[in-house]
């Protein structure tokens, strides 16, 4: 009997790691998911795909979409508009329905919801705004 219970070990111990799982891999698994929400708690990816969604009907017609230059010559390219423009600010001044930028640029009210999801896939396509010059002053 002892034989075959030495036999047997060997064999049971790979199928025994296969069904065994960590103790912490469901705590792994939730901040790892948590990490990856964005402003919404949406996974930041469906964020940003949402909010391109927003930008593309109401902006990409004067401002362009993702890397695409103005269509307006008053109009900042998106990808530049946080350069300029505080993000909180500007995400406040949506919420609030209050007017920005130059006169003839249309009054839009978002909810939070709408607001936070243009937030984002504006903070995802940000690059420097090579019309503005950092000096060194020290």
């Amino acid at each position: 009997m002892r034989r075959l219970i030495y036999a047997l070990v060997p064999l049971s111990l790979p199928l025994m790691g296969c069904v065994q799982t960590s103790p912490y891999e469901a705590e792994i698994a939730e901040v790892t998911a948590e990490e990856n929400l964005g402003l919404t708690g949406l996974p930041v990816a469906e964020e940003v795909e949402l909010g391109r969604q927003i930008a593309s009907s109401q902006c990409a017609d004067c401002h362009g979409i993702d890397k695409e230059d103005p269509r307006r010559t008053d109009a900042p390219a998106l990808r530049y508009i946080l350069a300029d423009y505080d993000g909180d600010a500007l995400a406040e001044d949506f919420r609030d329905g209050l007017k920005v930028g130059h006169p003839d640029m249309p009054q839009f009210q978002f909810g939070p919801k709408s607001t936070d999801l243009l937030l984002s896939y504006l903070m995802s396509i940000q690059e420097p705004d090579p019309s503005i010059h950092v000096t060194d002053e020290g």
